[in-house]
């Protein structure tokens, strides 16, 4: 199994299923493959461009913060009983 580049936007990947968008919907957008768009969301591929970040703010919708939000280690993550 291929490893990580970085963590994978777990927000965006949220907001998505939340709003019923398709990668494939992103991938038309941002004129990619669907399984690009898979790779960058999971963190196994490139990351975001800015530009592209910014297309599916205004398209779709993503809050432009999920992009930029620092992931916490997971050392760090505490069990919320």
């Amino acid at each position: 199994m291929d490893k990580r580049n970085r963590q994978p936007y777990n927000k965006i990947k949220a907001y998505l299923v939340e709003n019923e968008i398709k990668h494939k919907d992103v991938a038309v957008l941002l004129e990619m493959k669907p399984n690009t768009i898979s790779k960058k969301l999971n963190g196994f591929g490139g990351d975001f461009t800015l530009e592209e970040a910014k297309l599916m703010h205004v398209e779709l919708g993503v809050p432009i913060a999920y992009f930029f939000e620092p992931s916490v280690p997971k050392k760090e993550h505490k069990l919320i009983s």
